[in-house]
């Protein structure tokens, strides 16, 4: 070895003994260190070497650091800390949180479906005193404020009659208005907040059953009761699909503890409410049993309540009248989503439920714990799926609630990952069918509770619905990415969830739920609460001056040419402090890449500029666009002229749009006046 070598390895290893004392030594060593390094400098030495700054800084670093830990430390040691990391079961704040939010939603929605239910359920008590139960149906479609018939089969009414027979003895009694009055409804609602409850318990019960300890099954009951798909279906919209889960459940549970005939009753009394429930039976069926005689013996016992309804009523118009048009609209939904092919299409969920089928009848399960968990997969992947490329109503979706909320705590592993992933399935759902197809969410959902008799609605909305409200901030324009993001989740759920050796082992102790992930649950439900509060409070923002129709015509001019522009010059009859200018284009061509911009500026009638602003022409899209303009006072009798113009152009294509309707102002396009008004509105409170 060289001279030099040596020289520098010597260097090296006194470097790395240095490191290694200044990592072992304690914060005050290091202090201490520090201190006698500033001594010596000062006493002589003016410059220090590079290595020596460097191991000050990294104490420095290294105390800081420790300090920083010993905070954390002394959180987590206190009280406060201590709570919070206290998850073994749901506590009294938690609890609570969710009981506001709940209580809230119980206090002020209801969809409209129900009420047609309820009228029926008191036609089904009429023709039951009348001695007339074989003409329930005629009686109900001669008996109906809502144009609603009775759709589903007879037990249902039995159970909404039961549940309301006090609401009916004091109708015949007084007379009053029960489809008007609010404790009514309330109590309506409650039967199936009610079902919920029984839900909830049951699911517990079937979780401690497969090994969730005691007190973390209340953390089953938590997520289930904050799951969005139970929370929208049940507090928000108020179907009746979860009467359903209420017997699947029982079910459920009888098949997971090796009870048949109670598996049958269940079963058999839940497909006579809706035939969802028939999706799983059958598969459940063919993973217990393998002799296909057996099965079809089994499923002929599963359905006997159904054929009794329908023969009952087997050549009655009125009944055929009323379910056959909803039972056929049903059915189509599950063939609408498919493949082409030869002029047809071929039906994805059929497919896949042929698929789950023989899936189910192949699966071998060892043992009772692989049973639960090939039982509880399979129902989770068939209303999932389900979910994901049916056609829904979306209180549909409340069928999934339960078992995605069960194998979060089945499966030892990613409680956090399975909790986010179940939540965002929830909100994209919901979110999604918020603005795609009828909506639910307008402001009669608010209309029949109690809050009319808190609070007074504004009396011109700002957004007739949340549809609107979420179009204006460009959600709507979504879509795709959100079902993608939601197929994503479902396809992610089912890979973690599968059920493998390993997770059949552990079946049920799994992790901590960290306190962190339970209140991010309750953010969904809140936020949607106040999505759907949104026409009820907020007011719109008074308009000062409109050209607005529904008939516009495109102008003449592109607006992103060189040197185009488009003005109008207006007077209005009032001061208005001006909140936004709204102008229609037409400029759905634009590409994203297209970085031209479109101005906007006001002059007065000296040709000052009193404002001025700004848009990304791809930004513009089709229809009204805002250009807030708060500081901008137009005073009464004075000529403002509205210019638009554009810069930093690229040969795209933009129109201003014109309303021919009206021609109250004078209106040019590139200098030349032409027939017609701006198609634009001036929002502003008027002094």
């Amino acid at each position: 070895m060289s001279g030099k070598a040596a020289k520098n390895s010597t260097g090296q290893a006194g470097n790395d003994n240095a490191e290694k004392t200044d990592h072992d030594s304690t914060p005050e060593t290091r202090a201490q260190e520090k201190n006698g390094q500033s001594a010596g400098a000062s006493g002589g030495t003016k410059t220090l070497p590079a290595s020596g700054a460097g191991s000050r800084l990294r104490a420095r670093f290294d105390s800081e650091v420790d300090r920083g830990r010993e905070v954390i430390e002394r959180v987590v040691r206190s009280r406060l800390g201590r709570w919070w990391n206290d998850t073994e079961r749901p506590g009294l704040v938690d609890w609570a949180l969710l009981g506001v939010i709940l209580l809230g939603a119980y206090a002020f929605f209801l969809y409209g479906d129900v009420r047609a239910t309820f009228e029926h359920s008191f036609n089904f008590l009429d023709a039951v005193l009348q001695g007339r139960i074989g003409d329930f149906y005629r009686i109900a479609i001669e008996h109906t404020s809502t144009g609603h018939p009775a759709v589903y089969d007879i037990p249902l009414y039995l159970l909404f009659g039961l549940w309301n027979l006090p609401t009916y003895v004091l109708y015949r009694i007084t007379g009053f208005q029960y489809l008007l009055s609010t404790p009514a409804q309330l109590w309506l609602k409650t039967m199936m907040v009610l079902a919920a409850l029984v839900a909830a318990k049951v699911l517990v019960d079937i979780a401690r059953d497969l090994g969730v300890g005691r007190q973390r099954s209340k953390w089953v009951a938590f997520f289930f009761l904050s799951s969005m798909t139970l929370f929208v279906p049940v507090f928000v919209i108020v179907q009746y699909d979860i009467i359903m889960i209420v017997f699947i459940l029982l079910g459920l549970r009888a098949y997971l503890r090796g009870r048949l005939g109670r598996f049958l009753l269940w079963f058999a009394i839940a497909n006579t409410l809706k035939l969802f429930a028939i999706f799983i039976f059958v598969p459940l069926l063919l993973l217990r049993e393998k002799r296909l005689r057996v099965v079809a013996l089994q499923v002929v016992v599963g359905l006997i309540g159904l054929v009794g309804c329908r023969a009952i009523y087997h050549g009655n118009v009125a009944y055929k009248a009323s379910t056959g048009g909803f039972m056929s609209s049903m059915l189509q939904r599950l063939t609408a989503v498919g493949v082409p092919w030869q002029g047809s299409m071929i039906p994805i969920f059929v497919v896949f439920m042929v698929g789950i089928g023989i899936f189910a009848y192949l699966r071998c399960p060892q043992g009772t714990k692989a049973l639960a968990a090939d039982a509880v997969y399979i129902c989770l992947a068939i209303y999932l799926v389900f979910a994901t490329v049916v056609p829904l109503n979306p209180y549909w979706a409340v069928m999934v609630s339960p078992f995605a909320v069960l194998i979060i705590f089945l499966n030892p592993r990613h409680v956090l990952l399975n909790s986010a992933l179940e939540m965002g399935v929830g909100t994209a759902l919901f979110l999604m069918y918020t603005f795609t197809g009828f909506s639910m969410y307008d402001r009669s959902i608010l209309d029949q509770l109690l809050l009319p008799h808190l609070a007074t609605p504004t009396a011109q909305p700002r957004y007739e619905n949340p549809a609107q409200f979420l179009d204006v901030m460009g959600i709507s324009r979504q879509g795709s990415f959100i079902v993608g993001f939601m197929i994503a989740c479902v396809l992610a759920i089912l890979f973690i969830n599968f059920p493998r050796a390993e997770m059949v082992e552990k079946l049920g102790r799994g992790e901590r739920v960290p306190r962190s992930a339970a209140w991010s649950r309750l953010t969904m439900p809140a936020a949607f609460s106040a999505l759907v509060l949104i026409p009820y409070f907020v007011p719109a923002v008074p308009v000062a001056y409109s050209a607005v129709t529904d008939t516009p015509q495109p102008g003449g001019v592109n607006i992103l040419g060189d040197g185009a522009s488009v003005t109008e010059t207006v007077t209005l009859p009032s001061t208005v402090e001006v909140s936004s200018i709204n102008i229609a284009f037409l400029a759905g061509d634009i590409q994203w890449l297209d970085s031209s911009v479109v101005n906007v500026e006001v002059t007065d009638a000296s040709g000052a500029r009193v404002f001025k602003t700004a848009a990304p022409a791809n930004s513009l899209h089709e229809g009204l666009h805002e250009f807030p303009a708060k500081g901008l006072v137009l005073r009464a009798g004075e000529r403002y002229t509205v210019r638009i113009t554009s810069e930093l152009t690229e040969g795209g294509s933009a129109v201003v749009e014109i309303n021919p309707a009206v021609d109250q102002f004078p209106t040019t396009e590139n200098g030349t006046t032409v027939n017609g008004d701006l198609l634009m509105s001036i929002s502003g409170r008027t002094k």
